[in-house]
């Protein structure tokens, strides 16, 4: 028979565990997205919702209320919160464009967009590493060979520094782009993350 100490400290546990998970909650009757870390501890991040529409969303990264989405407490500065719906492992869309995270998927169709494995995607016309528009010659025939588990994100500036053949990449509609290290290929491309093997 289990003693009435060992529930209490199960309980206790339980409670521990699963209350210094991040998410949205409501504190002193405002809304925050609460963090924890070993270093700072507690971090509460108030913001600014519509009481009344906001709502925490099926993956607890994300919320919304009538105007506005929410990835982590971070607004999604263009997403459309009216047509705003969670595509799964990172991936949300509205009518008008697809996100990763709090980032938009520069060019990406939300009509014929689809996940790959991670760090991969694609639309109809086009494979994605992250965020990042890829130049595939044969869409159709791509495939992923190593996928990855890490994300990387960067300034678009800082990455277009380092990736001068990205310089088409809007850095005032696009602040950030998200990549991995995966690979993939074609019949005749290779590509290493989002780079094509010479």
């Amino acid at each position: 028979m289990i003693s009435k100490k060992k529930i209490l400290f199960l309980f206790l546990l339980t409670f521990l565990i699963t209350s210094c998970n991040p998410g949205y909650r409501k504190i002193d009757n405002k809304w925050a997205y609460v963090t924890y870390d070993e270093a700072a501890g507690r971090r509460v991040r108030y913001i600014e919702v519509d009481n009344e529409t906001f709502e925490i969303l099926k993956e607890n990264d994300y919320a919304k209320d009538k105007s506005k989405v929410f990835y982590t407490g971070t607004i999604i500065p263009t997403a459309d919160s009216k047509t705003f719906n969670i595509i799964g492992q990172g991936y949300s869309k509205d009518n008008f464009q697809v996100f990763m995270d709090n980032e938009i998927m520069i060019g990406a169709n939300p009509l014929s967009f689809k996940m790959l494995d991670y760090p991969y995607s694609r639309d109809d016309n086009t494979i994605f590493c992250g965020t990042i528009p890829m130049d595939v010659k044969d869409v159709e025939n791509f495939k992923v060979i190593r996928t990855s588990g890490g994300k990387t994100t960067a300034l678009s500036s800082h990455f277009i520094k380092f990736n001068p053949e990205f310089s088409f990449i809007d850095t005032l509609k696009y602040n950030g782009v998200i990549y991995g290290d995966g690979q993939g290929e074609t019949l005749t491309e290779k590509f290493d993350g989002y780079k094509k093997k010479k």
